[in-house]
């Protein structure tokens, strides 16, 4: 293309005009408006943003096209990398595994239809909606027609106006419901997807650590989304701020509060920490016919409280403080569960939702039940509806989870909870609404 026409073609016009438009606009400029404005204008910088994604995965596909020509010898190769994402990494960011992934879901909405591109061309939906749905659509059934997967396509671009990226993933494995017949044959559909991806996860799944000499370790792993979650849940319980103690330094007469100051990532290493010192070692397999468990090799003297330093038994060194803890943990005996059920209705006899009830509500209400938020049941606190003081009973029925933020504007802000009798989920009468209101999570 000559540059005369270069001069004339919208793309490149389009392009100038975005930086000279962005030159005027110094980024100090949001430091005067009105914090309102400001979440709505972030979020119409959301939708600018997922526009120019579309634009960003057309160019891709034009560069991995004149690539794969010129392999064939037909045509210049666009750039001296090895692949289309190297060659766009290296003109800009760096970044080679952003840049494929960019070009093999620009691949992948191209094979799948035009309804994708479109509604991120406008601004509709996120590069990760887009992403996620052109995933969902290729792993559909091999027995569905162009019109069915039209109508699951469509079915998720309306469920992503509403959904979390976390809740449309979920609804993605049951999206034949779209056109099945009947229930049996989506969950089939729903096991075979998640069948096929926890087959993929377990050839992904990895493991490394190495000593950086310094009295530390690094490691890196990957591992399965559910023992993802069963760790996450483990660390999370250990980690939470609510787990935060103080306690009097016997040397200086201060408080010490353990865990305050310091950062998540902090705190969820000494909660791994804790979680590995806490693993029943007396009961997992034998390595080579010798016990899993590590042994603390230490003197009497250091025992006792003297400064000598001990070994564990893979030679590592630790200080005398270090091997009379460890060896006090050693005996702590894992809790074994007696296997009978607890009720899940209390009535008066106990002020505190029990643990059987607490799984129930997370059951039920999936997380916290304020219309809106995101957080998790592993991050709520229980709540009564009606005040124990008043209806003297601790039942789910009259129960509802409450992040510790939200749980607070509950007490504070006198809101108004109920079950709502026909589904029985959570809902609240917020302050200046007259209308009962529910979080709209997806829910199977």
């Amino acid at each position: 293309m000559s540059v005369a026409a270069l001069d004339t073609h919208p793309v490149p016009s389009c392009v100038h005009g975005l930086h000279a438009l962005l030159d005027t606009v110094p980024t100090a400029a949001w430091d005067g408006l009105d914090p309102a404005e400001v979440r709505r204008l972030l979020a119409e910088i959301g939708r600018a943003e997922a526009r120019l994604s579309a634009h960003k995965m057309a160019a891709a596909r034009v560069l991995e096209k004149a690539r794969k020509a010129a392999a064939n010898g037909d045509g210049p190769r666009p750039g001296a990398g090895t692949s289309t994402g190297a060659t766009i990494s290296f003109d800009f960011g760096g970044d080679r595994s952003g840049a494929d992934a960019l070009v093999n879901t620009a691949q992948r909405i191209e094979e799948q239809t035009t309804l994708i591109e479109n509604a991120l061309a406008a601004g509709v939906i996120s590069t990760k909606q887009a992403d996620l749905i052109s995933r969902a659509l290729a792993n559909l059934p091999d027995d569905v027609t162009a019109e069915q997967r039209e109508r699951c396509e469509e079915t998720l671009l309306k469920d992503a106006q509403k959904l979390t990226l976390k809740d449309l993933r979920r609804r993605a494995a049951r999206i034949t419901e779209a056109y099945r017949n009947t229930t049996d044959e989506v969950d089939a559909d729903e096991d075979e997807i998640l069948r096929r991806r926890e087959e993929e996860a377990r050839k992904k799944t990895s493991f490394s650590m190495w000593d950086n000499n310094d009295g530390t370790v690094t490691g890196r792993f990957t591992l399965p989304e559910a023992q993802g979650a069963m760790l996450k849940t483990a660390l999370d319980a250990l980690a939470a701020p609510h787990q935060k103690v103080g306690t009097v330094n016997a040397a200086t007469g201060e408080m010490d509060e353990v865990g305050f100051g310091q950062s998540n990532p902090q705190r969820l290493g000494h909660a791994f920490a804790t979680l590995i010192e806490h693993l029943p070692a007396d009961q997992l397999p034998s390595n080579g016919g010798v016990s899993a468990v590590v042994t603390v090799n230490l003197d009497l003297d250091t025992l006792m409280g003297g400064i000598k330093a001990a070994g564990l038994s893979d030679g590592t060194r630790i200080s005398a403080g270090e091997a009379r803890r460890l060896a006090c943990s050693a005996q702590i005996v894992p809790m074994v569960l007696n296997g009978k059920p607890l009720p899940l209705d209390l009535g008066s006899a106990n002020r505190y939702f029990n643990r059987s009830s607490r799984r129930a509500m997370e059951k039920r209400d999936g997380g916290c039940t304020t219309p809106g938020c995101d957080r998790d049941a592993r991050w709520t606190e229980a709540h009564h509806l009606n005040p124990y003081a008043i209806s003297k009973t601790t039942d789910i029925r009259d129960g509802a989870l409450l992040c510790p933020f939200h749980h607070h504007r509950a007490h504070d802000q006198g809101w108004i909870g109920r079950i709502n009798p026909d589904d029985e989920h959570v809902e609240w009468k917020l302050p200046g609404s007259d209308t009962w209101q529910r979080n709209q999570r997806w829910r199977p």
